[in-house]
């Protein structure tokens, strides 16, 4: 319950600089049943507990250890109980306070098997993220949100992304990789991207890991064993889809149309680019739409976010960095409440000088319009969180 003392200290809290945007941060419901107040009456026993939807809580498949914690850190269930990443005030304490993140971007994980189904689990979520994170949690205004679209169904994606276009703390929309087959490039997705660029929004994707078996992606070699393997190999997803965005001409159809891939690292970007690049001056007469060098496609339309961060020798992996040049490309990510959770503290120290400061803060903030100040909260002091680049 909010106490006139607790508006008073909000109303005095004062302006903090930001210093580091986290660019993966995954809220979870409290329970099902949170979720089903948000959904349609003739939804809500179609989508909970099973059917066309999968449990709001992830579990992953084939790893006994995954299942004990949800894959989520230990150390980040709320004192008053529930699952890591259920309770915005201990969120914030954990990531915005200790860890010393100024803004952070709420990417939802939720999946369906079905197009109507989704779109409605999607649209669910967005409810919920709205009113219980984006809401009066969100006084401090370091809450950010993202628009969880179904790529099944382009045309509700985009009438979805209209739906909440105008909210102040929506800053992309979210959409999962895993198409059934279908390319980023196609312009099956054409309507939903139309949407995304003509709002400012960039569209984000991130891989929905505890989906059903059968919508995880198979590798030509037959289905991963293991959830390891599934999360050390989603990059190859990422590739085929960043090849397609460039060759199949969805940055010509869409010149204002920014993406993200989240939690796929960024390191094998440069092959890629190195890749795409030849094969275009080899075969240009093929590619009459491709304008440009892929690279500079790349380079001009596409993020990636940081987590998870290899760790290898400190010097080899910083002079691969400068290599690639992709210091206005690369932003910050933790991934929290996961167990994979890269600390901001870390992983600054693995980036080049030169580079800190774009990673950890500037390339976010351009690219969701976000403020250079922000509230802080009554247990952070002066100075706290503050990063040295």
């Amino acid at each position: 319950m909010t106490t006139v003392e607790d508006v008073a200290e909000r109303i005095a809290a004062r302006d903090i600089e930001v210093t580091i945007v986290d660019t993966d941060v995954h809220p979870l419901p409290v329970s099902a049943d949170v979720l089903k107040s948000y959904a349609p009456a003739e939804w809500k026993d179609k989508l909970w507990p099973t059917a066309n939807a999968v449990s709001p809580v992830p579990h992953f498949y084939d790893t006994p250890d995954s299942y004990k914690t949800n894959s989520l850190r230990v150390d980040a269930g709320p004192p008053g109980g529930g699952v890591a990443g259920s309770d915005p005030d201990f969120a914030a304490k954990q990531l915005l306070v200790d860890a010393g993140v100024s803004i952070a971007v709420l990417e939802p994980m939720c999946d369906a098997q079905l197009p109507q189904a989704e779109h409605v689990l999607k649209a669910t979520h967005n409810d919920w993220l709205a009113d219980v994170w984006l809401g009066e949690a969100n006084w401090h205004g370091r809450w950010r949100g993202a628009i969880s679209v179904t790529a099944q169904d382009p045309d509700a994606a985009a009438r979805e992304i209209e739906r909440w276009a105008g909210h102040p703390y929506m800053a992309e929309v979210l959409m999962t990789p895993q198409t059934r087959g279908i390319p980023f490039g196609s312009p099956h997705f054409d309507p939903m991207y139309a949407a995304a660029a003509r709002n400012g929004l960039p569209v984000a994707t991130h891989l929905m890991g505890q989906t059903p078996f059968e919508l995880i992606p198979i590798y030509p070699v037959g289905n991963p064993a293991h959830w390891h393997d599934f999360f050390a190999s989603w990059p190859l997803l990422y590739v085929s889809h960043l090849m397609s965005l460039v060759f199949d001409g969805a940055f010509d159809r869409h010149p204002d149309l920014r993406v993200v891939f989240v939690e796929g690292g960024f390191t094998w970007a440069l092959p890629a680019m190195w890749r795409m690049d030849r094969i275009w001056e080899h075969r240009k007469a093929d590619l009459p739409h491709v304008r440009r060098k892929p690279s500079d496609y790349v380079r001009e339309h596409v993020r990636f976010t940081t987590q998870p961060l290899e760790e290898v020798n400190l010097g080899e992996y910083r002079e691969y960095l400068e290599m690639m040049d992709l210091g206005d490309n690369i932003m910050f990510s933790t991934d929290y409440p996961h167990w994979s959770y890269d600390s901001p503290d870390w992983a600054i120290r693995r980036f080049p000088a030169d580079q800190r400061e774009r990673i950890m803060r500037g390339n976010a903030t351009a690219l969701y319009g976000l403020p250079s100040t922000v509230k802080a909260l009554p247990a952070e002091r002066p100075g706290a969180g503050d990063v040295a680049v």
